[in-house]
């Protein structure tokens, strides 16, 4: 069936933000993760945990959902230097108290990451592994020297100047942990709006003109429910002064089984506007325009 042009069925949008650092927790906030991971071709990703509050606090830690690093059940005190988990991967607290107890942090590494090579696209392999922070260096290596021309941070996935070899994904805070997403909302009304500059290549005798594509972008705004303890506003000002540069927005256009799994696109986005209005009686709905962020993907209904 061909997806329809109006969004129906079920939830019509969703919004997430990347939690800063990968937080999650309503204590503290003070890490800073280190940039020297190095896996010796092995992507991971880290989830560092409070143990205990305490003088000084205590934190275990995991690679990749394995065992947890506990320091034999007792923890391992927060110093307030830049502490090693493994393969050079540190991270710092800057406060060595005050943290709360269960409070989590998390980060995702890509190191030499095998992909899918169809053509001139490759596709990074492993699918917990695709959704790229968009605020990372990521590299993009093809053995047959070919270069990166657009990247899909929402899928993994980067087209080439030409047909690729064999591609690897390299980028420290990569890809993104599903834990390092909070939805802080819902979107009705939503629209994208795709388009395509061209310049014009007409010459002296031709009876028509003659164009070649060049840049695509994408906007778009929707009505939006926020369901947190803040405002949509507070996400405008933090795109402003950028804290929080991108939300991840996924937009339903049909999904007959109402379980968030039908066509939708994918995108990374800035918040440009901000419109609050209620009528008497009605929930209060804040409107919301957006810029995309590099190139939305399209997923079709599973």
């Amino acid at each position: 069936m061909a997806s329809p042009t109006t969004p129906t069925h079920g939830k019509l949008g969703a919004i997430y933000r990347l939690r800063p650092n990968g937080f999650e927790g309503d204590g503290l906030n003070d890490v800073t993760w280190g940039t020297a991971y190095s896996g010796g071709g092995t992507s991971g990703y880290f989830e560092v945990v409070i143990m205990a509050e305490a003088v000084p606090d205590t934190y275990k830690w995991r690679k990749n959902g394995g065992a947890w690093d506990d320091n034999t059940a007792a923890g391992y005190a927060i110093t307030g230097a830049a502490q090693t988990l493994s393969d050079g991967q540190t991270i710092t607290f800057a406060a060595t108290t005050g943290h709360t107890l269960a409070d989590s942090w998390s980060i995702g590494n890509l190191d030499t990451e095998a992909t899918t090579e169809v053509a001139a696209a490759a596709q990074i392999t492993a699918a917990t592994h695709r959704l790229l922070n968009p605020n990372a260096t990521i590299t993009w290596t093809d053995s047959g020297s070919k270069t990166v021309l657009i990247t899909e941070h929402t899928i993994g996935k980067a087209t080439f100047t030409g047909n690729v070899t064999v591609v690897t994904v390299s980028g420290n805070n990569g890809f993104v942990l599903e834990s390092a997403l909070e939805k802080v909302g819902y979107l009705i009304d939503w629209n994208l709006n795709i388009t395509l500059d061209t310049a014009e290549i007409s010459r002296m005798g031709q009876h028509w003109k003659e164009f070649i594509p060049g840049q695509a972008g994408a906007t778009g705004g929707a009505n939006a429910y926020f369901i947190g303890s803040e405002s949509f506003f507070d996400a405008f000002k933090d795109a402003a002064d950028g804290n929080q540069k991108y939300f991840l927005l996924q937009l339903f256009n049909y999904d007959p089984d109402q379980d968030q799994t039908g066509d939708h696109f994918m995108a990374w986005v800035t918040f440009t506007t901000f419109t609050v209005n209620a009528a008497v009686g009605d929930a209060v709905k804040e409107s919301i325009g957006f810029q995309v962020f590099g190139t939305p993907s399209f997923t079709a209904q599973d």
